[in-house]
Parts: C-alpha cells; sequence; structure tokens
C-alpha cells in the first residue's frame, strides 16, 4: 500500500501540518518525567524517541504515557444522551455520539494490541456505539519498540511486541534519524498520499535492520510460555500470593486507571434544580480494585477484601477475558500498573509466583 523512508524531524513536522485540519493526538509532556497523549497544537513539542542514543536522554520516553491512548477512545466523564421531559411527562432521549475524525500517532505496539483487544470487548455481547462510533472514526499511526521502555515492561512476554493489527499507518525507526513509513491500510495509504515522502524501496531491509538491533531478551520474559502463564494463573484459584500481595494495597484503583485493557464505567445523571425536566447521563471511569466496587443492593459486597479483589482483576487479564475473546492474554506487558502503583504490587510478580508454583505441583 506504500512504504517511504522519512527524516524523523520531517515526519515530526508533517505531523503538525496535519494537526492544522485535523484532530491530532501525539505523546505530550504532562510533567517533569511523564507524558500523555494530547491534541497537537502549533505550539506542541513533538519528538520521537532516538533509538540511536545509547545513553537514551531524549525527552520522549514511551513507557511515560499516562493514561494509555485507548483511553480518548472512551474518555473520563464521556456524555451518553441528554434527555428532556415535556408537559405531558413523556421522556425524550437524544443520544451523543461522536463521529468526528481523530488520528492518534505514536502508538506503541501494547497499545495498539489494547485497542485492539478493546474493539473486539466493545462489539461483543451488546455493542456499545458510543465506543464503536468514536473508534471507527479514529486512525492510528502505530511505532515500533527497539528497546524496552523500562525495567517494568514485559511486552514481549505478552504477546505485544509484534503487534500491528489495528495501524493504519506504521512507523519503524532506523538508522541515521530515519523512520519507515508504512500504509497498513487503505485509510493509512490515503493518508500519505499527499505528504511527498520519498518511496522505500527496500522495506524487508528495513524491517529487519530494526529487528537486528532488538535486546535478546526484550524486556522481562516468564520462565514459561504465555499460554502456561495463562494455564497457572486458572489454576491459582486458593494461591497465598493474593493475600500477600493485598497486605499492602490501598485499594487506590490506580492499576485500574492505567491499563489500557481496563473498561468498567459508572453513570451519572445531572440536572439542575433550575431546570429539573431536561438533563444529560454520563459515564465515568470505575474500577474492580476499588472498595465499594462490588456492592450491590442491600449492601452485599461480592468481592470485599483486597484480596478478593486482586484475584479478579488478574484473573480477568490472563483467564477471563483470554477465554472469551480468542485465548491472547488481555495483559499487554505495558508495565503500567506496576510503573504507578504506589507500593510496587506488580503483575508481573503475581503471574511469575503463579506460573512457579504450578511446576511445584505438577
Amino acid at each position: 500500500m506504500g512504504a517511504y523512508l522519512v527524516e524523523r524531524l520531517v515526519f515530526l513536522e508533517w505531523i503538525r501540518t496535519l494537526a492544522g485540519n485535523e484532530q491530532v493526538y501525539f505523546p505530550q509532556p504532562l510533567a517533569e518525567s511523564s507524558f500523555h497523549f494530547a491534541r497537537v497544537h502549533s505550539s506542541s513539542l513533538l519528538a520521537l524517541e532516538d533509538f540511536d542514543d545509547p545513553h537514551r536522554t531524549t525527552i520522549f520516553r514511551a513507557s511515560a504515557c499516562v493514561p494509555p491512548p485507548a483511553r480518548i477512545l472512551a474518555p473520563e466523564g464521556e456524555q451518553l444522551f441528554t434527555f428532556r421531559r415535556d408537559g405531558a411527562g413523556d421522556c425524550t432521549l437524544t443520544p451523543v455520539l461522536d463521529s468526528s475524525r481523530r488520528i492518534l500517532a505514536g502508538v506503541r505496539p501494547c497499545d495498539l494490541k489494547a485497542i485492539a483487544l478493546m474493539d473486539r470487548f466493545q462489539r461483543a455481547t451488546i455493542p456499545d456505539p458510543h465506543y464503536l462510533v468514536r473508534r471507527e472514526h479514529t486512525l492510528l499511526i502505530g511505532h515500533d519498540c527497539l528497546h524496552p521502555c523500562d525495567r517494568y515492561c514485559f511486552c514481549d512476554a505478552a504477546g505485544s511486541l509484534a503487534w500491528r493489527e489495528g495501524a493504519d499507518i506504521f512507523l519503524t525507526p532506523q538508522p541515521g534519524a530515519r523512520l519507515l513509513v508504512e500504509a497498513l491500510t487503505d485509510q493509512g495509504a490515503v493518508l500519505l498520499a499527499g505528504a511527498g515522502f520519498p518511496a522505500c524501496g527496500e522495506v524487508e531491509e528495513c524491517r529487519a535492520r530494526a529487528e537486528a538491533r532488538r535486546p535478546d531478551p526484550f524486556g522481562r520474559r516468564f520462565a514459561a510460555s504465555l499460554d502456561d502463564v495463562m494455564a497457572a494463573v486458572a489454576k491459582g484459584w486458593d494461591a497465598d500470593v493474593w493475600q500477600e500481595q493485598s497486605m499492602r494495597c490501598f485499594s487506590c484503583g490506580t492499576c485500574n486507571l492505567v491499563c489500557p485493557t481496563c473498561s468498567c464505567f459508572d453513570v451519572r445523571d445531572d440536572f439542575s434544580v433550575e431546570d429539573p425536566d431536561s438533563g444529560r447521563r454520563t459515564r465515568h471511569w470505575d474500577g474492580c480494585m476499588l472498595e465499594n466496587f462490588a456492592v450491590v443492593a442491600g449492601g452485599h459486597n461480592f468481592r470485599k477484601s483486597p484480596a478478593a479483589r486482586q484475584r479478579h482483576r488478574v484473573m480477568r487479564k490472563f483467564v477471563y477475558q483470554p477465554h472469551r475473546f480468542g485465548g491472547t492474554s488481555f495483559c499487554v506487558g505495558c508495565g503500567r500498573c506496576r510503573r504507578q502503583c504506589t507500593v510496587d504490587i506488580d503483575i508481573f510478580e503475581i503471574a511469575s509466583e503463579l506460573l512457579a508454583a504450578a511446576g511445584e505441583g505438577a
């Protein structure tokens, strides 16, 4: 569909130009050492990770993007519909669907996988029109990783490093501050058609050069295959690790909020006393690690203890959702939950302990 070899700064200038006519989101500085996906404006600071720098002192770090880009497709405080009651007491609902086009650029393979998994989840059973309309009008520009983000990531072990599904355009870093820019879909090809980038006639060679620069192992590795890990987690219902890990858990829900495959929400109806006959319904991020998440009518809490909530979170990533949606782990190995946890609870360590326990019992 088209491949180009482009100077990194030229590509970034194209992104800036594109943002003059499109909603373009790109990793932006959020604080001194963290980034988030934000809309690009004329004054935005744009940079891509420099894999030619052995000390990796550049301003961009993929691992610092919190929350993940998947959250742009299911934003906090999203308006679902408005409602109005007429004089006869009948209520009219008007759905609010965001069909504006947007481009998420610089999306790493782990986040591409997360978005692809969320696409499957949101289409299942009762499809979510709010997510799906927004996703239908969103283009993804992926960016390959040649080095692990930091010591927490395990994307290769989670089957995410080679992920390309869902990307309309994919960037592969090349020596000399260049990028292999590939159109993977018709929409991506149309977007690149007018860029004026020089064509690349050695795509396979460029891919091979990038692959050769990756360290082996790439990030943390499990002691067995991902399938074995998921099987071990499935057998670990009564394992001691849940209580051991949860003893220091604050049940703050940060791990849920930064996870690219968490999708739980609560809904709220808002209206004013000045006009009680009209209002709106919005939904807000929620998380299974919060103490009151599983409370039902009558006050019963199905997962009252932190250990039960921790087990549910991990089982959902490695057992429940994989069983329902084709077998691949819903933990993409991005490391965000460990990176952001104030007490260093690590889903990789939990899974590794369950794997070791399963091996001892074999």
